[in-house]
């Protein structure tokens, strides 16, 4: 099965993650985040995949054998390489790098290490000079002779957040408890402090009518309380967890974002959030003592499947989308469309919950969209509504009836169903069948060695269906 996500650029750097932070901070200034993500490159991964450009940021007596035969691999393949020579070493202690630099996998590839601008010719692996970095000019056109669209684009302001309630007593209160925090602006709307928004500027809260998109055919009457808005935030995910005073003196809140310049996905990943795409958070507080909060491991199974419900719900032009283990939304043949986040803090007497979901919707980029599998455009507020009615409805019926009649739906809805699969995880190494997901809402695979069940727990895991490799995922 073929699997398509949005292409990444790597950077190689030993591991060394100041240096990891120095040339990602330099190479967003000049690549297009709506195409790609930037990770460091982890050499006991497969990451041959999805990759555009491995950007080598190391001493090349630091670099092992194994990378060095990866690196020609990877070149033979197609790939495409960058190296950055030892210019970091001026941005960073020097007891970060050896001296002199040199450059970085002579034996690839014999081309002259100066990139003549204009050019014009599509090279797959360049040697920059290590002066010329300071100059985002050079940069970008070494970027564009590699394939990758290194467009600068133009700097992204945040926007207002527009807050909506059912009732204006809700909305009355909302604000009230966030005076207690904002300012006040010129015009008489609040001002939320930029430091709490890791932000150059202060934020607009508005007051927005008791009706909005949103809430037009909303099915549930008390989830969320609040619905906020915005067309560009951070990421919703932090916006709305960090920030206990969005959520104060209301049981549920919901942030809908039409961009997003740092979204999140598990781990340290990143999410492309580009417009068109729904980027959702909520907030819920569990009622105590239910099934749900003694088995907090299958909130992302739930909000997964209250997903895929919703999007049928909204658009029953899209095929059916099935769950890929433990949080991800694919189409049938393998094409990653969304995903699901969850931040959870419980001490025994109360339990919040902070989940993010994304979807590709309307968007034209980096992957597959729903508009792109129905032909027809779908409303982001009125998908969002829908996955946190259909949340709510799904969380019942688990409290209800059960986890057992909970994992049988769920597993006639995923990917996994009696596929083999290796997995290799602590001392467990082996070829397994996927089965089910157990009581504790671990993965359950059964050894084909020995015939005994095996559990696999969603949190630093991950699964790769190219490799059908389950391993430890890399932070």
């Amino acid at each position: 099965m073929m699997t398509v996500k949005p292409p990444n650029i790597l950077i190689y750097c030993c591991k060394n993650n100041t240096v990891f932070e120095n040339v990602s901070k330099i190479l967003a200034s000049c690549v297009g985040k709506e195409r790609y993500t930037v990770y460091q490159l982890d050499e006991s991964e497969p990451w041959q995949r999805h990759c555009a450009l491995v950007v080598i940021a190391s001493h090349p007596m630091d670099i092992s054998h194994k990378v060095t035969a990866q690196m020609k691999q990877y070149r033979r393949d197609g790939g495409k390489l960058l190296s950055m020579g030892g210019y970091f070493s001026s941005l960073l202690p020097l007891d970060c790098f050896r001296e002199p630099p040199g450059p970085c996998l002579d034996d690839l590839c014999p081309i002259p290490s100066q990139l003549e601008v204009g050019q014009g010719i599509r090279k797959s692996f360049l040697l920059l000079p290590y002066n010329s970095l300071t100059d985002k000019t050079i940069l970008t056109k070494a970027l564009t002779e590699l394939g990758i669209d290194g467009k600068t684009e133009n700097s992204v302001q945040l926007q207002p957040l527009n807050v909506y309630c059912k009732n204006s007593a809700t909305l009355d209160k909302y604000f009230t408890s966030l005076k207690a925090t904002c300012s006040v602006a010129d015009d008489g709307n609040l001002l939320y402090p930029r430091e709490k928004l890791q932000s150059d500027c202060d934020v607009k809260i508005l007051k927005g009518s008791i009706n909005s998109e949103f809430f037009a055919e909303h099915k549930d009457e008390e989830f969320p309380n609040v619905f906020i808005q915005s067309k560009v935030v951070t990421s919703t995910q932090d916006l709305l967890w960090a920030n206990s005073i969005l959520r104060q003196n209301v049981s549920s809140v919901a942030i809908l974002a039409d961009v997003q310049v740092a979204g999140k996905g598990r781990g340290r990943n990143q999410w492309i959030s580009p417009l068109g795409s729904m980027c959702l958070s909520f907030f819920y507080i569990p009622e105590q003592g239910t099934l749900l909060t003694k088995k907090l491991p299958f909130v992302q199974y739930i909000t997964a499947l209250a997903t895929i419900k919703a999007i049928q719900d909204t658009n029953n032009k899209v095929p059916p989308l099935k769950i890929k283990w433990p949080n991800d939304i694919y189409t049938c043949n393998g094409r990653k469309i969304g995903g699901v986040l969850v931040n959870c803090s419980s001490n025994g007497r109360s339990t919040q919950l902070c989940i993010g979901i994304g979807i590709n919707v309307n968007n034209d980029e980096p992957t597959i969209s729903l508009a792109k599998l129905s032909g027809a455009h779908t409303s982001v507020p009125k998908l969002a509504s829908n996955v946190c009615s259909s949340f709510i409805e799904e969380i019942n019926l688990f409290n209800e009836l059960g986890y057992e009649q909970f994992v049988e739906r769920f597993c006639q809805n995923w990917l996994h169903q009696d596929k083999q699969v290796k997995v290799n995880v602590g001392s467990v190494n082996c070829d397994a069948i996927i089965k089910s997901i157990d009581t504790d809402g671990y993965l359950s695979v059964v050894n084909l060695a020995t015939n005994k069940s095996i559990s696999v727990q969603p949190d630093g895991n991950s699964f790769d269906m190219m490799e059908n490799l389950i391993a430890v995922k890399s932070s």
